[in-house]
């Protein structure tokens, strides 16, 4: 972060910019695991380096990486032997030249009688060539992606006879070395009933199969342990893109990936030639040797503990698999410095199921009985998963010392499950402290205008361990309580907000408030269903519309609210006035800063999408080579005009026989001598017919006839225009003249921002118009002679903002360009 940005804290109260995963955390796919720099800066915040750190359901290692990396001391257990297994060798040293020459011998082996199994004829030159991938249809090859060589080109085909004859051939192969036979379980839940498929053999065509068997067969036979491990991890990234778990994406149609948290074969699935998989897992960009190049120049020291007390000399980290459910048995108590952990969010995803692909390889066994889930296939109900996760954390609190601090991360919009979670810690005897929202990198933008959903993002809950214990006793509001709790909480951040709103922040914004669920009721509604049955009565849903009209999406709104009664301005003009700002104190400055300090000062119900900062930034910024924003030069003339625009309104307002009025704030500037608090005349001591005189006063140029309003000027520099109109909304009048004075370079964006509901529907009911800075002072230049200004000839320059055309951004460039050059 910037200097100017950077800031110390006690505690993060906020949510922190999330980076894209390095190439360590790449190298295999694992379900919810968390940014790294996210979890870096709390591991930084709460520990000094040589302090103990714990995650003890550390999944594929995140926390334990971070907290090496920083110095400190890693705890991370989980009861899965592919999360240890994958954390293990994430962050184990590797020669690379050994991964490289190891690498080359296999491929003498084996590539040969692997790329037999995938060679196609070219439909254009007849040459035999390497198939990429086909696309089946149950037992049918639709299409087949080729690379001919001789061509030079990649191409696809119907397959034909010769193609359909060799399938044949392979399907009575003898499958030539060892490979899983693994029974697949299943969770019970209803949505997971279309999975057909008994066995790890069922995932795989014949042909896949094969050549896993004959890759995992030499990579058996190499000497270095370590190494092998290595090889079998670059194998089993590889193995769910080689499976029948793969469909076709219309965009993307010769790349496979895994779609569901399930054993989902869909109609039309993907298979991808072997060889290509597996020379990707250790030679692309998500490969190991990318990956492991990553680990070895971060991860300055590794050495592993046998238990927890080798800690306590030069060891570092200490991974085991091992149950949550019995940490006293492997640590200490009060041995732990901090917490921080993820862990399973009732049924959402199985993880040891799922695993059973990855493990099935690699003869891991994988114990059921201790996994803390809901399943009904495992006679494990929802009372069984509070039972168990109150007693891992019960465990927790005995191992962490007194005064520190734990952070449960959690992803889900079920109350019941919100509720487990926050009494199964509560209970045990931590404090709960904090709940901050942590928006995702990527959010999908057609997913947030749903008025209703699953949680985007996560949740970051702070605990505390008290410095002396105290009994915790369980408490519950009944339920009107509850849903008029909830319904108080929407509005209320509907009010802090002052503009309609997505589901998704009024969601985090009720989470904060009810302390995620601490005292809800058993059975009680989801949020979204409690806030669903007051549609209509305090609570409307508005239409969002694209650039064509079409409704996109819905957003909340309070129900026959008046704008007047909006005592701040909208959340997005605030937004907007600290991107301005921060770009004024910082000549360069990058785009994860901007989103840092929006995330301080914005936290939980107020965090704005990133996309929406993006496209605010876009308009008062350019990129420069580098990668940063600077402020346009253009942004900076603009505000040194606002007091000159002020001066013209007020001699114009003179000319015409008014009294003016001038903002409260603006009346300590100046334009060239002149001091603009010498331009009001007849200052009122009441304003007459309105609502808040206070508000009124905040307007920045009013022509008036003792306290009777007759034109009310805005003047802005960029198009935070909602206060304005919030604050004229306080004077009472269908004659009045509302005018906003905008540069014109803003009029593209202005005309997207009528097209918000608040907004929109009050430029209308007050008849607000428009007009441009230049074209105001061409007007006060014309009429500065004359004993009384052409008033009509004003009223016709007002207009509606127009749709941005390619050539405003051509002259703001230019702009731009002359200012840097002079």
């Amino acid at each position: 972060m910037s200097k100017e940005i950077k800031r110390q804290f006690k505690n993060i109260d906020f949510a922190m910019v999330a980076r894209p995963h390095t190439p360590m955390y790449l190298i295999h796919k694992y379900w919810a695991r968390k940014p790294h720099n996210v979890v870096s800066e709390y591991i930084k915040n709460y520990t000094k380096p040589g302090e103990v750190v714990l995650d003890p359901f550390c999944g594929s290692g995140p926390t334990p990486i971070e907290a090496i990396k920083l110095g400190r001391k890693a705890v991370g257990f989980d009861l899965n032997p592919m999360a240890n297994f994958i954390t293990r060798m994430t962050a184990t040293p590797v020669d690379i030249n050994k991964v490289d020459e190891i690498y080359k011998d296999i491929t003498k082996k084996c590539k040969k009688e692997v790329e037999a199994l995938y060679k196609t004829k070219c439909k254009k030159c007849g040459d035999y060539s390497e198939i990429i991938c086909t696309h089946w249809k149950g037992t049918i090859p639709l299409k087949i992606f080729y690379n001919c060589q001789k061509c030079n080109r990649k191409a696809e085909k119907k397959a034909d006879d010769e193609d359909i004859t060799l399938n044949k051939k392979i399907e009575r192969m003898k499958i030539p070395f060892w490979y899983p036979k693994n029974k697949l379980y299943y969770n019970g839940n209803a949505f997971l009933k279309k999975e057909k498929s008994e066995t790890i053999i069922d995932l795989f065509t014949r042909r896949n199969l094969i050549a896993l068997s004959i890759i995992f067969n030499s990579l058996s036979k190499i000497e270095d342990k370590k190494i092998q491990n290595v090889f079998k991890l670059a194998f089993t990234s590889l193995s769910h893109l080689a499976s029948k778990l793969t469909p076709v994406r219309p965009t993307r149609q010769m790349s496979s990936f895994w779609a569901m948290h399930s054993f989902w074969v869909p109609p039309i699935f993907m298979e991808t030639n072997v060889w290509q998989l597996f020379d990707s897992a250790i030679n692309g960009p998500q490969g190991i040797i990318s990956g492991k190049k990553d680990s070895n120049k971060k991860i300055q020291l590794f050495k592993e503990a046998k238990k927890f007390g080798e800690l306590e000399d030069d060891a570092n980290i200490f991974l085991k698999k091992h149950n949550a459910l019995q940490l006293t048995e492997a640590l200490p108590k009060n041995s732990v410095d901090y917490v921080f952990t993820d862990p399973p969010y009732g049924g959402a995803i199985q993880y040891f199921e799922l695993s059973t692909l990855w493990a099935s390889w690699l003869r891991y066994e994988l114990d059921y009985g201790d996994e803390i889930t809901v399943n009904k296939n495992q006679q494990k109900d929802f009372a069984y998963y509070h039972k168990m996760l109150r007693k891992s954390f019960k465990e927790i609190y005995q191992v962490l010392k007194p005064g520190k601090y734990m952070t449960v991360t959690f992803h889900s919009t079920d109350i019941a499950v919100w509720n487990s979670i926050i009494k199964a810690v509560v209970m045990v005897g931590f404090d709960l402290e904090k709940i901050i929202y942590q928006p995702p990198a990527r959010p999908s933008a057609k997913g947030l205008l749903q008025p209703y959903g699953s949680a985007v993002g996560d949740y970051y809950i702070r605990f505390q361990k008290p410095e002396k214990d105290s009994l915790q006793t369980e408490k519950e509001i009944d339920m009107n309580t509850y849903e008029m709790d909830v319904v108080d909480s929407a509005r209320r951040i509907l009010y802090e907000r002052s503009e309609p709103t997505i589901y998704q922040h009024i969601l985090n914004g009720i989470m904060a408030d009810l302390q995620g669920g601490r005292n809800v009721p058993v059975g009680a509604k989801n949020i979204d269903q409690v806030l669903k049955d007051h549609i209509g009565q305090e609570f409307e849903l508005v239409p969002v519309k694209d650039d064509k009209g079409k409704t996109i999406g819905q957003k909340w709104w309070l129900k026959n609210i008046e704008v007047s009664t909006f005592n701040q301005p909208t959340l997005s003009d605030r937004v907007e006035r600290k991107i301005i700002e921060v770009l004024y104190h910082n000549v360069k400055v990058s785009f994860d800063d901007i989103l840092q300090a929006i995330f301080i000062e914005f936290p939980n119900a107020l965090t704005p999408e990133t996309q929406n900062v993006r496209a605010l930034l876009e308009e008062y910024a350019t990129p420069s080579k580098d990668g940063n924003w600077m402020l346009k030069p253009s942004v900076r003339v603009r505000e040194s005009e606002h007091s000159e625009m002020i001066y013209y309104l007020a001699r114009l307002g003179e000319k015409a026989k008014y009294d003016v009025w001038i903002g409260q704030r603006e009346q300590g500037e100046a334009y060239g001598k002149t001091k603009l608090s010498t331009l009001i005349v007849n200052k009122p001591h009441l304003w007459r017919f309105t609502q808040n005189a206070e508000r009124v006063k905040q307007i920045d140029v009013i022509w008036h006839d003792r306290g009777r309003v007759q034109y009310e000027f805005e003047v802005e520099n960029s198009t935070a225009i909602t206060e304005a109109i919030v604050r004229g909304a306080n004077i009472q009048g269908r004659n009045i003249k509302r005018i906003i004075v905008i540069p014109e370079e803003r009029e593209g964006l202005l005309h997207r921002k009528l097209k918000e509901p608040l907004l929109g529907e009050n430029i209308k009911k007050f008849n607000w118009k428009f007009i441009f800075y230049g074209e105001l002072k061409k007007y006060f230049e014309q009429n500065r002679k004359k004993d009384k200004p052409d008033l009509e000839a004003l009223e016709g320059l007002l207009k509606m903002p127009r749709e941005a055309q390619p050539k405003e951004k051509q002259t703001e460039m230019n702009f731009e360009e002359e200012t840097e050059q002079v």
